[in-house]
């Protein structure tokens, strides 16, 4: 039986307009009600997503959000930490010596701000984020050396680019996966969505049979292959299309409510 349904946010949950369309509210509060666990799966810090998590009235105490790509399992309202994968400052000086060579931007970003290494140059992450989090403008020298990390980005047209030159060394240390076309992170190594939401059904002694989840993006393909029922949108990429059990209608075209009114029907 599926009892947690985990949801991708950036072309799968929200429309291009960056909205939770009526349908989808609709559908996605009817399962909640009726005992079913939604579980917003994105990149963000959970910060960024109250808004959201408030929209659709996920603010029971069972209700938890997967953050930082896995890297945080997070309580809504409080944002207790029910699981946590971080990195530390020295974990960080091969990928700052790599973007400083190669010549391309870094955010950092811990529980409650976003740190930009400015000698490396500004990025459009901050405008991305449109002031959800706040940004701090420093260098990787004067980064806090006590902090912990849940990733590190790169906002840039480079990313093709940044992923066919990685180091040896990078790619054994991180997992390092787009988000976006032009968005790249880096996150602690064996974290993902996936890792993220096993932590999570662990916690209410559930498995991966009573998972469904929906994506489009190679980020997502960790949890569209651990989940029972893995629904790939019809925007996804190829690669989220060939591991999906199914397949739903785009995100402007409201494909997760549609798919979930005739599942659950």
């Amino acid at each position: 039986m599926i009892t947690t349904i985990a949801l991708d946010l950036d072309n799968t949950l929200l429309t291009s307009a960056k909205t939770i369309s009526p349908r989808t509210e609709r559908v996605l509060k009817q399962l909640h009600t009726a005992g079913k666990r939604i579980v917003l799966c994105t990149g963000r810090p959970i910060k960024a997503i109250q808004p959201l998590l408030k929209q659709l009235a996920l603010t029971q105490p069972t209700d938890y959000s997967i953050t930082f790509n896995g890297g945080l399992v997070q309580q809504n309202t409080t944002a207790a930490i029910l699981a946590r994968t971080s990195l530390t400052k020295a974990d960080l000086e091969p990928l700052y010596a790599f973007a400083k060579k190669f010549g391309f931007p870094l955010d950092v970003i811990d529980l409650t701000q976003v740190y930009s290494l400015i000698e490396l140059g500004k990025s459009p992450y901050e405008d991305f984020l449109q002031g959800l989090m706040p940004f701090t403008d420093l260098t990787f020298a004067t980064l806090p050396a006590d902090d912990l990390f849940g990733k590190v980005v790169s906002a840039s047209d480079q990313v093709p680019a940044i992923q066919a030159n990685l180091p040896a060394t990078i790619a054994a240390n991180f997992h390092v996966v787009p988000s976006r076309r032009n968005l790249l992170e880096f996150l602690p190594n064996h974290t993902d969505k996936a890792s993220g939401l096993t932590q999570l059904l662990a916690h209410f002694n559930e498995q991966a049979t009573n998972l469904m989840a929906f994506g489009d993006e190679e980020n997502d393909l960790g949890m569209l292959k651990l989940a029972q029922v893995g629904v790939a949108m019809d925007n996804a990429i190829p690669a989220v299309k060939a591991v999906a059990t199914a397949t739903t209608l785009s995100n402007d075209d409201d494909g997760v409510a549609v798919f979930l009114e005739n599942y659950f029907s």
